[in-house]
């Protein structure tokens, strides 16, 4: 009887010395642990492989602390890394990994698939160094998409060549292929161009930059720019190959040329003057599609951009071209009527396909945003999808590929937390929950136009990004999310088992000094409505299902008319939770995911902040006459009523969005005296948001036979504008009609497109 206990010990101290399971991102399509442990104590050596990988491995690897034995150790595990002729065709990038006692083989049919292997090799040794071995196991790996990549933008805020290298060592590290490197805007022309020398002599450099939230269009007054030399372009190139990452150079045509049009004027449509522009957003001056001259140029550039970059594909931009200069200026309009082009989007496809024909002639292909499908795609074109799925979906089903980059899961400019707990960023809300969750093939195409969609691509733009640990803290770890999408076969990813594996990986990462944003932790604050009106719950939602939060409610500073505490939640305490609280009167709430040292992680942990301000409708019955656009509209109509006041950082967790008029009605649950109605309503027409024209407000006793109480209207200060009325009268509904500009007027960006309208918390008193 005395022999089962004894087994299990014996299982259970097995159990205990079997190094755990290796934590790997991306995750690889096929791994499977076997008996036994590979020892790293005594060191190892990389010995056959490919030269160049193998300088590159040995300089790698000898930066890791190895845990040598004193003593004992006959000799240093080999590493072997071997080309071979497959019997069968393998997906590109293949490659094989196997872990042995004796030591480590990968195996690939091409130099890509051993370097592929090889980034597998240093998590595997890394994780290593903390347990002395590494199980025996066995991968065997391939990417599911072509196309991995990351995007940079050194035109609004310019990058070292050191740090761009460290950029590209993050890609490889997940195993991604391809850096798209945004080399022109209208802030600043980055690549030495011999030929054209004062493409950097005066485009490399503005006289200032816009600083602060977007809206408010302010500006400092120091220069600044740069560039990279030809030199210094081989050089990241070369390393990049290295890593087998292609770059993808990007030079902006036909719009976003203003660093082009201030160093070279007769290539506007005006003649200039122009200026490298200190703001961001779209700007009406454009190249001249009407001057041949202009052709003549950029046919220089990209002849000295191709003998730059080996890539196969040159991205020649093509987005948010205004076509206002062109519709007035007599030598576009004359290229049209020669050409027989009805319109300026056709202009534009004229363009592209005139560039296109001269970059085809060198051996290479374009790739451009997908404005490049208006007016015509050209012949070989393919398409980078940014505007949603549509751009990608017209070119597959057109015979076309297409790279998806969607805003709404793509750009890892967007914030990535609670914006009121984040550096100030361009806009949007893109958690890494969000990145995970993407499918780049849309589900609209048909199983035969799946080859056309070469991959996806994240895109990092830097208006709001100064410095590298800022590159660093939005691309991290989102990158990583993306870099699973894009490897990992679809059936195999789980959200819940990346976030875990990324617990793991941020350690490694801090050791490697990249600033990892942990707005993974960081606690969302949820309003919705109450159990009774006039109450808020608020759902705590974490990284994971079953977490506890830890809380501070703090009761703010009351006014005459804020309703009373109903219960012991509204005194100033610390508690914790795993579900939602219930607020009944102004507080501000804090919250961050609670750890085993209380003390510790509420020190440590990004921590979520909420103030809710009540008046006579927060948390009160509210209907609306139009659904808010569902871009716009994660909260609800709730949203208006929720007690929190949307300030500049905007994301579609605080402000609703509209095309149209809508009128709002809010039933206060009982006849009261009503001396003030307001609503928030936000205005950015660089973004398309433009104020209402008017806000008319009306009371009512029975939700019937409404009375006005006033108009609010002629407001048009940059960000939140307050449309408000004071008056008086007794009632039990208040109404809120909102009336659009519908249109956006002559002279702003977008002019004659649908203007969008945000608005916010209606607030009575």
């Amino acid at each position: 009887m005395r022999l089962i206990p004894l087994l299990l010990l014996a299982t259970v101290q097995a159990s205990a010395q079997q190094p755990p399971q290796p934590v790997l991102i991306p995750r690889p399509v096929e791994l499977s642990t076997k008996p036994g442990a590979c020892d790293l104590t005594c060191g190892w050596v990389v010995k056959d492989a490919p030269e160049r990988i193998a300088q590159l491995l040995r300089t790698e690897l000898a930066t890791l602390p190895q845990q040598r034995k004193p003593i004992g150790c006959e000799h240093a595990i080999n590493i072997d890394l071997a080309l071979f002729t497959p019997d069968t065709l393998l997906p590109p990038e293949w490659y094989a990994l196997t872990v042995m006692p004796q030591g480590i083989a990968i195996t690939a049919p091409t130099e890509a698939g051993l370097f592929r292997g090889s980034r597998t090799l240093v998590q595997l040794l890394e994780q290593g160094l903390d347990t002395g071995s590494i199980p025996c196991l066995s991968i065997t790996d391939f990417p599911r998409f072509p196309w991995r990549g990351m995007h940079l933008d050194p035109c609004r805020h310019f990058w070292s060549v050191e740090f761009t290298k460290k950029y590209i060592d993050l890609l490889a590290r997940y195993k991604m292929n391809s850096f798209h490197w945004h080399l022109t805007d209208d802030q600043g022309w980055r690549i030495e161009i011999k030929k054209h020398p004062r493409l950097t002599e005066v485009g490399a450099w503005r006289k200032g930059s816009q600083v602060g939230p977007y809206a408010k269009l302010q500006y400092d007054s120091i220069p600044y720019g740069g560039f990279y030399t030809q030199d210094q372009i081989r050089e990241v190139v070369a390393y990049a190959a290295a890593r087998h990452i292609n770059v993808v150079p990007e030079i902006e045509m036909p719009g976003h040329a203003l660093a082009a049009l201030a160093a070279y004027p007769h290539l506007g449509c005006t003649g200039g003057p122009y200026e490298v522009n200190r703001g961001w957003g779209v700007f009406e001056d454009v190249f001249c599609a009407g001057n041949d001259s202009v052709f003549a140029m950029l046919e220089d550039v990209l002849t000295e951009v191709m003998a730059l970059f080996p890539s196969e594909v040159i991205h020649i931009g093509g987005d948010e071209c205004p076509k206002e200069a062109w519709k007035v200026c007599a030598k576009c309009q004359a290229r049209m009527k020669a050409g027989n082009l009805k319109d300026e989007h056709e202009l534009q496809s004229y363009f592209i396909q005139r560039i296109e024909r001269f970059v085809n002639s060198k051996g290479r292909k374009i790739i451009g945003w997908d404005e490049i499908l208006e007016g015509g795609l050209a012949p070989n074109a393919a398409v980078m999808s940014w505007r949603g799925t549509e751009g990608g979906i017209a070119a597959a089903r057109s015979g076309h590929y297409a790279v998806m980059s969607p805003g709404s899961h793509c750009y890892f400019d967007h914030y990535q937390g609670d914006p009121a707990n984040e550096p100030l960023a361009i806009g949007g809300y893109t958690p890494l929950q969000k990145v995970y969750s993407y499918e780049p093939i849309p589900a609209e195409l048909k199983p035969e136009e799946h080859k056309y969609i070469l991959g996806a691509q994240g895109n990092l733009w830097t208006e709001y990004i100064l410095t590298p640990e800022h590159v660093e803290y939005m691309v991290v770890p989102r990158m990583l999310a993306l870099a699973e999408v894009l490897w990992t076969p679809k059936e195999a990813r789980d959200e819940k088992n990346f976030i875990e594996r990324l617990e793991s990986e941020f350690h490694r990462l801090e050791a490697l000094d990249v600033n990892v944003s942990k707005s993974l932790y960081q606690v969302r604050l949820k309003p919705r409505q109450g159990s009774t009106d006039g109450s808020i719950d608020v759902e705590f939602i974490g990284s994971r299902e079953g977490q506890t939060f830890r809380y501070e409610l703090n009761e703010e500073v009351m006014g005459a008319e804020t309703p009373a505490p109903k219960d012991d939640l509204q005194v100033n305490h610390t508690d914790q939770t795993t579900g939602p609280i219930a607020i009944r009167n102004n507080c501000t709430l804090v919250a961050c995911v609670a750890t085993d040292d209380p003390d510790h992680g509420w020190s440590t942990m990004p921590r979520a902040k909420r103030t809710f301000r009540f008046n006579k409708a927060t948390a009160r019955p509210i209907t609306i006459s139009v659904q808010p656009n569902e871009r716009y509209n994660e909260g609800g109509a709730f949203t208006l009523v929720d007690g929190i006041t949307a300030q500049e950082r905007r994301v579609n967790t605080e402000w609703l969005g509209w095309k149209e008029s809508v009128t709002l009605t809010v039933d206060l649950g009982s006849v009261q005296d009503v001396r003030h109605i307001g609503i928030g309503a936000w205005n950015d027409p660089h973004s398309w948001i433009h104020l209402p024209s008017a806000v008319d407000f009306s009371t009512s006793l029975n939700g019937s036979t409404f009375t006005p109480f006033g108009r609010a209207q002629g407001l048009e200060r940059g960000g939140r504008n307050a449309f408000s009325v004071d008056s008086q009268a007794k009632a039990r509904y208040v109404r809120v009609a909102v009336t659009a500009i519908n249109t956006i007027p002559v002279g702003d960006p977008g002019a004659g497109n649908p203007a969008w309208m945000f608005l916010d918390e209606i607030e009575v008193r």
